[in-house]
């Protein structure tokens, strides 16, 4: 390598370095700005003390302590960051629609039916996920117990409704819980 190809090779890693950093610190302001708006949401009196504040509020502390971890990372240098490629960007946008898509069905065909389809094409679209018969019905069967779980803990700890579908009627009659 000649010193010059050297120089702009530092040069190249000193700005993938410098943008990461900027992404992470707007990413901290947007963190803040999701806390404060948490703090902002009113408290509704409920026996079990978790009101509708509760989740929002957790999730901001969570993002604003990931992106400071993140920022002290970038400080002391032990974050490789290196260029985003074709396939990288073709995943983020595949992502992406599917996750419009995901919003849009989850109020057709309720919940636990939409959040099993979509975690069944990320897996295979957006990671790679190869399946065989076996695997996808193991994969399947995974995705109904964690949506069927959430969409309990969302509806009777949270008391948080959520869109019911076919399965959630059939499995748990109509929530006459």
């Amino acid at each position: 390598m000649t010193p010059q190809s050297i120089d702009d090779q530092r040069a190249d890693v000193g700005s993938r370095t410098a943008s990461a950093a900027l992404s992470s610190v707007v990413l901290g302001f947007l963190a803040v700005f999701y806390v404060i708006n948490a703090f902002l949401l009113p408290d509704a009196a409920v026996e079990e003390g978790i009101g509708p504040k509760t989740f929002p509020l957790v999730v901001g502390i969570v993002l604003l302590c990931t992106t400071g971890l993140g920022i002290i990372a970038i400080v002391r240098g032990g974050v490789e960051v290196r260029p985003v490629g074709g396939q990288e960007v073709l995943r983020v946008a595949s992502c992406i629609v599917l996750f419009g898509l995901y919003t849009a069905s989850i109020f057709l065909i309720g919940f636990v039916e939409a959040s099993v389809i979509f975690s069944m094409l990320v897996s295979m679209t957006v990671f790679g996920v190869r399946l065989s018969a076996v695997r996808a019905v193991g994969l399947f069967v995974i995705n109904i117990v964690i949506a069927m779980a959430l969409f309990l803990i969302f509806d009777v700890w949270l008391h948080v409704l959520l869109p019911v579908g076919w399965l959630e009627f059939w499995v748990f009659g109509g929530l006459q819980l």
